[in-house]
Formats: structure tokens, sequence, C-alpha cells
């Protein structure tokens, strides 16, 4: 790691950083149109705040300090930024054109290589631009083709109504939703078989229940559908971001539990806006129906890098590729909590897909000293994160190997400011 240090000095000048978030925020609600990449998620003065390129795992702010990435656009960069075998299709297609007044022939293109990847078991699929369209395209489908009209929720998915009001611990006037959409969504504030039977038991008219796998312990997933199916519940799985980190097949192919409906996005187009919906011919054909419909679902440019990535994704023998090294790293930060005694104090979440450490009494991820420690520390030694860990197959094993030791120490300085501030806490 100390061969890393030298970004120490290109990382603490923040000057343009910080004046052009004094700028933006006038012009810009919360500094970016996207919430999760907005400034007040991060530590101006100590991260950077504005990126100016980005190339494989790296990115470079706009005061010319040089990142390691470990976000990749929240996940949406599997095969590394500015990646040349998509950059060539992309640009091969923007000079034949963006968007067309009929159907482009790339459209069935892409929509054949992407059912081919999961092997038959759906039929047909429906392409838009965003996760949050693809799952509540889903459910609309679901609705149309059950004839009822309530869905179960379980975790985020997406900022429409029917899903925010959960979420969002259930308030409805501060977050302009109408209150009335609590008679049609049912909200499961955790992944929770029990509480789920308890659902369907006592409701009547429930259309499908939407549900992110990778949340889920592969047994208890089981016996959620099981359960749904045998109740004529709609089962849609919400692999918006695990669509592509998790396997070939996503987690529902990682698992061997297929879902009526599976909602992908993050990463199917490397960055461009991409998403679908995929399932049996027979609800996908209620797509016009229902009117699933986006004036920019068919533009032809991310459906082009789409098809570079699933030949990539074809021509790659073990997907993804840190899959291996992010599993040890985990392993390792296990042991690590294990020998410091902090694991009555924090906790290591997720998968080789996205794995994070949280305090464990702390129930806002945002507001985590912990997060807010570790992600300065991070910064330190050259490395960015919002707190999650998010590779890509462009990440080397000399990088992979910086995040661990870093990781590993970051850790320890934990252990002894927790140590500082109880002696300190002592004398006094």
């Amino acid at each position: 790691m100390n061969n890393k240090m030298s970004t120490l000095d290109r990382a603490t000048r923040f000057t343009r950083n910080l004046e052009w978030l004094e700028q933006v925020e006038k012009v810009i609600p919360s500094g970016c149109s996207t919430l999760a990449k907005a400034p007040e998620r991060l530590f101006p003065g100590h991260t950077p705040v504005c990126c100016a390129e980005a190339y494989h795992s790296r990115f470079t702010d706009i005061d010319g300090n040089e990142w390691l990435d470990c976000e990749m656009a929240m996940g949406t960069a599997p095969w590394g930024h500015a990646r040349r075998e998509i950059q060539l299709t992309v640009i091969h297609q923007l000079k034949k054109g963006t968007s067309f007044s009929i159907p482009a022939d790339i459209e069935m293109e892409c929509a054949e290589l992407i059912l081919e990847r999961f092997e038959g078991r759906y039929a047909s699929l429906r392409f838009t631009k965003s996760g949050a369209d693809a799952v509540s395209g889903a459910v609309r489908i679901a609705r149309a083709a059950s004839g009822k009209s309530k869905v179960i929720a379980t975790a985020y998915h997406g900022w429409h109504d029917w899903s925010a009001y959960g979420y969002y611990g259930s308030q409805t006037k501060e977050r302009g939703i109408p209150k009335d959409i609590e008679r049609s969504t049912i909200w499961i504030k955790k992944p929770a078989y029990e509480q789920i039977k308890e659902q369907i038991s006592s409701q009547e008219d429930v259309a499908c229940i939407v549900l992110c796998p990778n949340e889920w312990r592969q047994e208890e997933l089981a016996d959620v559908v099981t359960l749904c199916s045998s109740k004529d519940i709609i089962i849609i799985f919400d692999e918006v971001t695990s669509g592509i980190r998790m396997g070939k097949q996503a987690t529902a192919g990682e698992y061997g539990i297929w879902p009526d409906l599976l909602c992908i996005s993050k990463g199917m187009a490397n960055g461009l806006p991409l998403a679908a919906v995929l399932g049996p011919e027979h609800m996908m054909s209620l797509a016009g129906q229902v009117r699933f419909s986006n004036a920019h679902s068919s533009e032809t440019i991310a459906l082009a890098a789409a098809i570079a990535c699933e030949r990539l994704m074809k021509n790659t023998k073990v997907w993804p590729t840190w899959r291996e090294p992010a599993t040890r790293i985990m392993k390792r930060l296990e042991s690590e909590l294990i020998l410091l005694g902090l694991t009555d104090e924090l906790a290591l979440k997720g998968t080789y897909a996205s794995f994070y450490i949280q305090s464990i009494d702390e129930q806002n991820f945002q507001t985590d000293p912990f997060r807010e420690f570790m992600v300065k520390k991070m910064a330190y030694y050259g490395i960015f994160t919002k707190g999650y860990f998010i590779f890509s197959d462009t990440h080397t094993r000399e990088e992979l190997i910086w995040v661990e030791e870093a990781l590993l120490q970051i850790l320890s300085d934990w252990k002894e400011k927790q140590k500082q501030e109880h002696l300190k806490h002592t004398n006094v």
C-alpha cells in the first residue's frame, strides 16, 4: 500500500472541486440529478465531488487528482470506464444514427443476445431506460395479467409512488405521494418469510410480489417463491443492481430460483441508460396493452453498447471476474473484525457483487460515523468510495490488494480511535 501514498499530495488539493460545488447547487438542487451521486453524500474537502474523465478502474477529478474507483458509477460500469470494445461499437452506431422513426434492427439483435444468455428461461423482453421504469412496468404487466391490483414491495425499487411510499418510511405528503397509495402497496420492511406469509394470509387481491433476491438467503427466498406461486401471486425479481454483478444469469441463475418476471438494468450497457423486463410470452404480450413505453427505449446507442457487453460476457469464462478476489477480501475483513474484537460494533454486509461495513447500531448508512471515517481514510490512500465496494473487470490484482490493505489498516485505525475515546471518557 505504501507505493500508493504518492496519491496523497494530489488528493489533498480540491480548489476547483469546492468552487464547482458552490456554483452547481445554485442551478441543480443537491448538486446532481442522480440522488446517489449528490455531493451531500460525500465529504467535500476530503473527497472529490466532480469528475472530469474516467478510464478503466480510475477517474480524474476536475483538480486533476487521480482516484482508484471503487464505486464504478453506482455499479453501472462493470467492464470498466471507457472500455475500448464498447466505445468502438458505440462510435460505429453513432455514425449511423441514434434514434429512428421506425424500429432499429439492432433492437432485435440485442434482445436475442440477452435472451440467449438466459438459455431459454424467458421468451421475450421489453426495453426501457431505467431500473425504476423496468420494475414499475413489470408491476403493471403483473396487474394486467392477474386481474388483481395490490403489490407487495420488499426493498428499494425506485422512486415511483408505489415503491417510494414504503421505502421512505411510509411518508406520503412529504414525498408528494397520494395517501391512497397505501391501499395498493403492502410494504415489508426487510426480508422476512413469516411477515410475507402473514400478509398473504390476511390480504386479498395481491397481484404480485417484488423481491431483490440478492438480499435474501437462498433457502428463505425459495420458500417465499414457492408460497407465492401456490397463491397465484406473480413473482417479480428486481435485479436492477444485482443482475450483472452476481453472475451471467443474475442472482436468479446463481440460486437456481426463477421469477415470472425478471428486471435488469445497471451495467447492461456499461454506463449507458438501458433496462429490460424479461418474461413469458403470455405476460410480455401485455406490455403494449398497459402502455409500457418510453420515447427513448429503442434509441440505438445504449443498445449498441449492450450488444458489445453481451459479446464480452459470452467470451468471459468466469463472471464476474472479480468474484474470487472480492470473496477473499471479504473473508480477510471478517477475520480482522473478529481479531480486533469489533464484531459487536461493526458488520460486513453484501456479497462479491457489492459489499460494505456498517455500524451495527446505525440504521441510516449515510449518517453512520464509521462510513464517514472509512470514506475519508480511503481518500487518504487515493481510493474513492461512498462506503460500498464495487469492482470491475478492469480492476487489477494489485489494485484489489491495495484496497484490501487499506481496509485492514482502517479497521485497525478505527479500533485505536475507539480505544482513545474510551480512555478519554474514562479519565474525564
